[in-house]
């Protein structure tokens, strides 16, 4: 794509050309991605502004030019983002699932359910195999998600991990961070299939993946596994762990007033210190960041923390839509800048510290194999993505 002299880069372009390490990717269907560019710019009144948004948007992804260009590098989807596919590619999508129906009668509605999410994200992942091949199996990965009901059966998350992988090259698996998630991603890993560990909020859960990957790794490498196509990494919701009930109740038994400031910079601390882990120890996982959110707002003025305070690190930021669209508007004029070694303040830390929710989260070791599904995020996030899943078989049940 050729640029014209008066382009501006967007505040995506300017955060990707940071550091080598830094990664965006969009976390939702790329089937998707033309009608919400398409939504976004019939949101904008002012024609100038439209072109330049217009051009902007064309440059994170752009099929007609060399993948090495495209700002996304890779994509994260999970079940509430592939009920979007079926509601915005409505016509469509009830046309392909009706085929899965007619082509297997014996199927029940569950059974069609899965089918249909697996060819989802088999057409969302060829979207990508071009930067795949391109990059020498470095970038381009498309992580699809076991269904979320399963998160405490390892047998069940492989074999559905299996099934994932097996749809294309460039699938990348998302797998609980449950104690059967964990054992299910070190075998995994030592079969050589590519893994993104999900529901996951704290750094004891980092450090047990981590671990993983590299066992399982060491295990496959011993074996002759062929890792040429093969990634980890390792997502923090950091927004669903700072918003935990428990963590304000917690601090204001304390006398603490947890502040929309504090509760963001809980986050950033967890993730700061688990890359720099990741890259001192030599673990072969890279650290992604999920659930932004658009916060704080200080003294009038709205910021994304998530983004700008890890500006620079190496990590990978999955940004849904809205995130997407509220960061390229808000700093379309606003520096970025590397802010990787940037400490939290120490009357924050010292204030957070005293509150046991982010004291546990923050140690390496504070919280056991065991908890991890009983932790406040994961059974509300267990809850919603099961209840999409849920929502999904309703719909394919009202195809019957």
């Amino acid at each position: 794509m050729t640029k014209n002299k008066n382009y501006k880069p967007s505040a995506m372009e300017r955060l990707n050309s940071l550091s080598p390490n830094v990664e965006l990717w969009w976390d939702s269907n790329p089937l998707i991605y033309e009608k919400w560019c398409n939504d976004f710019l019939n949101s904008i009144e002012d024609k100038d502004l439209k072109d330049l948004i217009s051009f902007q948007l064309k440059k994170l992804w752009d099929q007609e030019s060399d993948p090495k260009d495209w700002v996304f590098k890779g994509v994260t989807t999970n079940p509430p983002l592939t009920k979007a596919v079926f509601d915005n590619l409505k016509e469509e999508w009830t046309n392909i699932i009706q085929e899965i129906i007619k082509d297997n009668p014996r199927m029940d509605y569950t059974q069609v359910t899965w089918e249909a999410y697996k060819e989802a994200c088999k057409r969302g992942a060829s979207l990508y195999m071009p930067l795949f091949e391109k990059s020498g199996y470095k970038y381009g990965y498309v992580s699809a998600q076991v269904d979320p009901r399963i998160s405490v059966d390892t047998k069940e998350i492989v074999k559905q991990a299996l099934e994932l992988k097996a749809l294309q090259p460039n699938i990348m698996v998302k797998i609980p961070t449950t104690r059967a998630g964990v054992l299910a991603i070190y075998i995994l890993t030592a079969l050589g299939v590519p893994t993104n560990a999900t529901l996951c909020y704290t750094l004891p859960q980092i450090m047990a993946v981590a671990e993983a990957v590299k066992q399982g790794k060491a295990l496959g490498e011993k074996y002759g596994t062929d890792y040429s196509k093969w990634r980890s990494v390792i997502t923090i919701m950091i927004g669903r762990f700072e918003d935990a009930k428990i963590f304000e109740e917690q601090a204001k038994e304390r006398g603490i007033e947890l502040t929309e400031e504090m509760k963001r910079w809980a986050g950033i601390a967890i993730t700061k210190k688990a890359c720099k882990i990741l890259a001192k120890r030599d673990y072969p996982s890279k650290m992604l960041v999920a659930s932004s959110r658009v916060s704080p707002k200080v003294n009038g003025t709205q910021y994304i923390w998530h983004i700008e305070k890890l500006a620079g690190c190496n990590l990978v930021y999955t940004m849904n839509p809205e995130l997407i669209k509220a960061f390229m508007m808000l700093y379309m004029d606003r520096p970025i800048e590397d802010k990787c070694e940037e400490s939290v303040p120490d009357e924050i830390m010292e204030k957070l510290l005293r509150v046991p929710y982010f004291a546990e989260g923050y140690g390496e070791t504070t919280i056991p194999l065991e908890d991890f599904e009983k932790l406040e995020p994961t059974i509300t996030t267990y809850t919603q993505f099961s209840k999409a899943v849920i929502d999904l078989e309703n719909y394919v049940r009202s195809l019957f």
